[in-house]
């Protein structure tokens, strides 16, 4: 399974006319890299649904779509890519989107893969994902997106997970390796924040855009494993925690740790039985008070489906608008956490590990 790259193809005529606003906003060069580019997206759920979408729309080359799935029926009604008038639960889920994929956007290649990658080898799945451009994970246990985000990092390979548990949601962003406009601070300002130097280097030519310079920078990134086992024990990240640690953060490392070992039997009740230690822990290590969270246990069915669509659409959005970001090198994106809690209306982005 390998992914051919091709030549560097110009933005024809044809998509100039359709593509005439978003190139007025980022520029032809920006639309070319969106146009030879080759993205993976495995996960078909609703939150799959909103980053297609965002992609398909944007104008990418090519869109590899992974799930081995059916359609369950209460993914019918929330899925907007699906067709009500069919039985859908025949279909997989890319199959069953893949008809209004085509109809939003004829020039992006769509490629259904009715097959569940992550459980090959590390080796075949190597071979498979080195000829994208990007690879997004969406709605997988913690175990799966960590190996494969070993296995793009340690390629470069630009790299997005997320996950909807209920009513929160979160985006992680690995695009460690590569360029982004980086706005060039004045050297004789004090005291204003930059990025560490260990996140920097390769600096290019200064461009102007709107009187402001921007560089392009080269960053590292954590990866998955390592920004989700920050280490909050040193006396300079306990000063930090509560001020730059989201309360919804230690919902989101809940799920993902039940993931771990299946834990969770999708009885509620017994569920949140077996969450609430994990979160009470997670809530002490990240030096946080269990009794000034806002959402306690008795709330914890909301992190259960239904996906709620707001919260989708959020996470969904800011996964498509980073992707953007990084395939055209434009400005620097979120690092590296982004979680959105409908329960307490909040959107947070975070850079973990903590330094």
């Amino acid at each position: 399974m390998t992914i051919e790259q091709s030549e560097n193809v110009e933005v024809s005529k044809q998509e100039l006319q359709i593509y005439d606003r978003q190139i007025r906003l980022w520029g032809m060069e920006a639309q070319t890299k969106l146009r030879n580019s080759k993205v993976l997206v495995i996960g078909g759920s609703q939150l799959g649904a909103e980053v297609a979408k965002t992609l398909s729309l944007a104008g990418v080359d090519e869109m590899h779509l992974v799930d081995h799935r059916f359609v369950e029926n209460s993914e019918i009604g929330a899925n907007f890519l699906y067709d009500a008038s069919i039985d859908n639960t025949r279909l997989t889920k890319w199959v069953a989107a893949k008809n209004f994929l085509t109809n939003l956007n004829r020039n992006v290649k769509l490629f259904i893969v009715e097959d569940d990658i992550l459980s090959k080898s590390d080796d075949e799945i190597e071979s498979y994902v080195r000829g994208f451009t990007i690879v997004i994970v969406l709605d997988e246990t913690y175990t799966r997106t960590a190996k494969l985000n070993a296995i793009c990092h340690k390629h470069q390979i630009r790299f997005v997970a997320g996950a909807i548990y209920g009513w929160v949601g979160y985006a992680f962003f690995d695009f460690d390796g590569h360029s982004f406009l980086t706005k060039v601070e004045d050297p004789s300002s004090q005291g204003m924040t930059t990025l560490d130097d260990d996140h920097k280097n390769n600096s290019t030519a200064v461009v102007t855009v709107e009187d402001e310079q921007f560089e392009q920078k080269t960053y590292s990134y954590p990866t998955f494993s390592a920004a989700f086992n920050s280490d909050f024990s040193s006396k300079k990240a306990m000063r930090k925690c509560k001020r730059v640690i989201p309360t919804s953060y230690f919902l989101v490392k809940t799920m993902l740790r039940a993931s771990m070992d299946s834990s969770l039997t999708g009885d509620i009740d017994k569920d949140i039985e077996t969450l609430t230690p994990i979160w009470k822990e997670e809530v002490l290590d990240g030096n946080h008070t269990i009794e000034m969270q806002p959402v306690q246990p008795d709330k914890f069915d909301h992190l259960y489906p239904p996906e709620f669509s707001p919260t989708s659409a959020c996470i969904g959005g800011i996964i498509g608008q980073e992707a953007i970001k990084t395939i055209t090198e434009g400005k620097l994106p979120i690092r590296n956490i982004f979680i959105y809690s409908a329960l307490d209306s909040t959107g947070i982005a975070c850079d973990f590990p903590l330094s």
